[in-house]
């Protein structure tokens, strides 16, 4: 099992959509944070990853995931393939959550 677990900040406001998925309309959660790694790695570039999140805790989260604010979310790692207008192949890595938790701290 792929479980990851990451801690940092939202960098934009989440968005809400509603998926029609087997003839049934589910609410998704998607946003973006950055994690900045652990203080003792030599890598110091900022980690930009989707989040997703969906159904109940969607529609529960939403409102509070605000650009800023500092989350650690858990959940499992997943991949998308797709291909572009122009016809090429492209992957996309996303967390598809489980849990978030807030902690209490924004750069608002």
């Amino acid at each position: 099992m792929n479980i990851i677990t990451l801690h940092g900040k939202v960098v934009k406001d989440a968005e809400s959509i509603l998926v029609n998925n087997e003839g049934i309309e589910t609410p998704l959660v998607v946003f973006s944070f950055v994690d900045n790694g652990t203080p003792y790695q030599k890598n110091k570039d900022p980690m930009f990853i989707e989040v997703h999140f969906m159904k109940e805790a969607a529609m529960h989260i939403f409102k509070y995931l605000k650009k800023g604010k500092e989350v650690i979310v858990l959940g499992c790692l997943r991949m998308k393939s797709y291909t572009t207008k122009e016809g090429e192949p492209r992957q996309k890595y996303y967390i598809s959550a489980d849990s978030i938790t807030f902690t209490g701290t924004s750069s608002r």
